[in-house]
């Protein structure tokens, strides 16, 4: 039994950089956690083969077979999915302050390279994903470069209208108004709910920076979901650029309070970025 038992553990060693060769990922990049895990999931599997072979043929020979079904199991079950778990690891680091500067490096050439071995549907998938945690640690620019390069033409409703929408939010950022707006009118109207609903938050703020009052806020006194902090927040800033278009700069300040509120601090910088009326108040507030 000491056989299969130390080519389990030998399996269960190698697990954990079978899965960082699988997803892409250095293995600097996994917790302790993560590496325990595949180290005892695949020696257990390792061991249970080896243990059950041994009932038909002669140690070395159930050891080298377990060994074989510990190795490809945990070899295939790290391939599963392996393009975006191995993104989604990524992204968590993104939030860490410690591996932060290496987790934008890894995360920017691998994307880079999915461009080429994903279909347009699975880049864009992976992208939108991506995008995610590096616009919410201030990193724009990076996010608008991956979504940039989807192949939107190549892809079919519901995920055309969501990277269009993506799209249009990350030039906004920009302030490439023309660029967002282009997004937008290749929409086909209406999407689905869950893109529509931030379309219309998008399209407000666009209404808003370029001095149409009226329908700003006619779009923002229409949203009645005040649990969803996050469209809440976009309409708050909507709000305070069309009352700070027309002078009245204490009604901006509150909304800007009512944002700070809702989303926190960081959620000025979508009244810093475009520039628009109420840019100036939420840097004072931000400071």
């Amino acid at each position: 039994m000491w056989i299969v038992s130390l080519a389990a553990v030998a399996i269960g060693l190698l697990a954990p950089v079978s899965r960082s060769a699988a997803w892409g990922v250095p293995l600097t990049m996994f917790s302790w956690a993560m590496v325990l895990r595949a180290i005892i999931g695949a020696a257990l599997t390792t061991l249970v083969a080896g243990a059950l072979c041994m009932l038909a043929f002669e140690p070395h020979i159930a050891a080298a077979i377990g060994a074989g079904i510990g190795g490809l199991l945990a070899f295939s079950a790290a391939r599963r999915s392996r393009y975006l778990r191995g993104t989604a690891l990524l992204c968590y680091r993104l939030t860490q302050p410690d591996n932060q500067e290496e987790a934008m490096r890894v995360l920017d050439a691998r994307l880079k390279v999915m461009t080429d071995r994903l279909t347009p549907a699975g880049y864009a998938q992976v992208a939108l994903f991506a995008s995610v945690p590096l616009t919410g640690i201030g990193e724009w620019r990076a996010a608008a470069d991956h979504v940039e390069r989807i192949e939107i033409d190549a892809l079919v409703s519901p995920l055309r209208e969501r990277v269009l929408q993506a799209l249009a939010t990350l030039r906004l950022e920009h302030g490439d108004l023309e660029g967002a707006q282009d997004a937008l009118a290749q929409i086909k109207r209406p999407a689905d709910a869950e893109v529509e609903r931030w379309l219309n938050a998008t399209e407000a703020l666009l209404f808003a920076i370029q001095g149409n009052v009226e329908e700003a806020l006619s779009r923002a006194d229409a949203f009645d979901d005040p649990e969803d902090a996050a469209i809440a927040a976009s309409y708050g800033v909507v709000r305070a650029h069309a009352f700070a278009s027309q002078g009245k700069d204490e009604d901006a300040k509150k909304a800007l309070l009512d944002v700070r509120a809702l989303a926190g601090d960081e959620a000025l910088i979508r009244a810093v970025r475009p520039l628009g009326p109420a840019t100036e108040l939420a840097r004072e507030m931000m400071q």
